[in-house]
């Protein structure tokens, strides 16, 4: 309890500064604030999609490395809960953020993006099925999140659960049922929010870099439980290698759809599909574009090269806890210039907010929880794992 209240006063402090420049944005600059709260909605729900998916594929492939780590894992699923509420700010701002609802715009080649869209999006873009679509995704995510969790107290109690004598067909299934609804969540939230934004890849993108996100959020949660003397001190070097290789795959699949993505516009040369690159390359938008490139690709993927960087749980929880500040920077420059000329800070507001309240909702829902699970018949070799 002490250890959780360490992260408490932090966080609290955190909540009250994005509170006060959220509530400044909402005052002076409505229409971009509530685009930059729908960016940092996009982050979370992405981050807790892509840890619900690292657990789901642990089950699937039986990855025993992973069992001493699941409990810390189990912690990026517990805001799963707070999604719905979270998303009600959205839900209230519909239009200010999106064409199809008739907000307001940036640019003319945004009016002209958002006339096409309007037309051609009826009545699949409309307020009513926009609605029962979301929370379809949301009562998906909810009760797979809500699964993994009680088997895992079931399990820490000794009790019998239908889910662990199942849990890799269950898991199975979750996967393409997370797939598919954070496709359409990208879809429905991120792309139909950016006039001229016509990428197919578009969820692939978002949940890879959600995966990301959450691996480096992981990574820091090791780190932290391993120097407070959480974890058996087994956990070390082999684990955080395999961390580290899955953040360094995790990366170089960004980068690839990313890129791709770029290639097939610039080959096109159609001007509708280049339009979503054309604000994005202006003004300070570049530089966020150039940090990206850096940030979130070239410098994780030269220093993750390293395997022994990967086996220092300090070093790959620091480049997690990079990889998730540069989640938050794709999100934000995926959606604000669809509606600011330039970058604010009073954007950082609804990424403190929705991170705060986060992370208060994992440390509530988990510091009850133990930090691994002893009852797991497969602990001794999760323990005992030596990577290859």
């Amino acid at each position: 309890m002490n250890r959780a209240r360490a992260w408490l006063w932090p966080t609290l402090g955190l909540l009250t500064v994005g509170v006060a420049l959220s509530v400044i944005g909402m005052r002076y600059a409505p229409v971009e604030q509530a685009c930059a709260y729908l960016a940092a909605f996009g982050f979370v729900a992405s981050s807790v999609v892509g840890g619900l998916a690292l657990l789901a594929i642990t089950y699937v492939v039986g990855a025993r490395w992973f069992v001493v780590l699941r409990r810390l894992g189990l912690g990026l699923a517990a805001p799963a809960a707070v999604l719905p509420i979270l998303f009600l700010p959205v839900a209230l701002s519909v239009a200010l953020i999106y064409p199809w609802a008739g907000a307001p715009m940036a640019s003319a080649e945004a009016v002209v993006a958002a006339h096409r869209a309007q037309i051609f999006g009826r009545p699949w873009m409309s307020a009513g099925p926009f609605f029962v679509r979301a929370a379809l995704y949301l009562l998906v995510w909810v009760v797979i999140a809500e699964i993994l969790r009680r088997a895992a107290r079931a399990q820490d109690r000794g009790m019998a659960s239908w889910f662990l004598t199942r849990r890799s067909a269950v898991s199975a299934a979750a996967l393409p049922a997370l797939g598919l609804t954070g496709s359409w969540a990208a879809f429905d939230w991120l792309m139909s929010a950016v006039p001229g934004w016509n990428m197919t890849s578009v969820g692939l993108y978002v949940l890879t870099g959600g995966f990301a996100s959450a691996l480096g959020v992981l990574a820091v949660v090791v780190e932290r439980a391993r120097r407070h003397g959480m974890l058996p001190k087994e956990v070390g070097a082999a684990h955080s290698l395999a961390l580290g290789r899955l953040l360094f795959a995790a990366v170089c699949l960004w980068a690839y759809i990313a890129v791709s993505q770029l290639i097939i516009v610039w080959i096109a040369n159609v001007p509708a599909e280049a339009a979503f690159y054309v604000p994005r390359a202006r003004g300070a938008w570049r530089y966020l574009a150039a940090l990206l490139l850096g940030g979130h690709f070239i410098v994780p993927f030269l220093l993750l090269l390293s395997r022994t960087w990967k086996e220092r749980t300090a070093f790959v929880a620091g480049l997690g806890g990079w990889i998730v500040v540069m989640h938050a920077v794709d999100m934000y420059w995926l959606i604000a210039p669809s509606a600011s000329p330039e970058p604010s800070v009073l954007g950082l507001g609804p990424f403190l907010v929705l991170g705060a309240l986060s992370l208060v909702t994992g440390i509530a829902r988990s510091s009850s929880d133990p930090a691994f699970p002893a009852r797991d018949p497969d602990l001794a070799r999760s323990l005992g794992y030596e990577s290859p």
